[in-house]
């Protein structure tokens, strides 16, 4: 593992509320930095599987720790409260092995 740094993928299955879901980004970027992360892609296009992937984001953090210390701390809860009510999300921590 690169220094145990990891990538989180971030995948937008469904957005319930497109205002609330702008809100809830720009917040959540104005914060994740200061815990270590950083984006180092979005989007994406669907090549094969069904159901098709939503949208894609792809974050990089010097551990999965520092990941969750972000989710975890008191900074983060109201905006995690606000993802949840505004979209569905699927999220999972990647180990960087090159």
């Amino acid at each position: 593992m690169a220094n145990g740094e990891v990538l989180v993928v971030v995948e937008v299955q469904k957005i319930h509320d497109a205002d609330e879901m702008r809100l809830y980004q720009e917040a959540a970027r104005a914060q994740f930095g200061r815990y270590g992360g950083s984006v180092i892609a979005r989007g994406g296009e669907a090549v094969e599987g069904e159901p098709p992937f939503g949208g894609v984001l792809v974050q990089k953090w010097p551990s999965a720790q520092a990941f969750r210390d972000w989710q975890a701390s008191e900074e983060y809860r109201p905006l995690m409260e606000r993802r949840r009510a505004c979209a569905e999300m699927r999220i999972s921590i990647v180990p960087i092995v090159i």
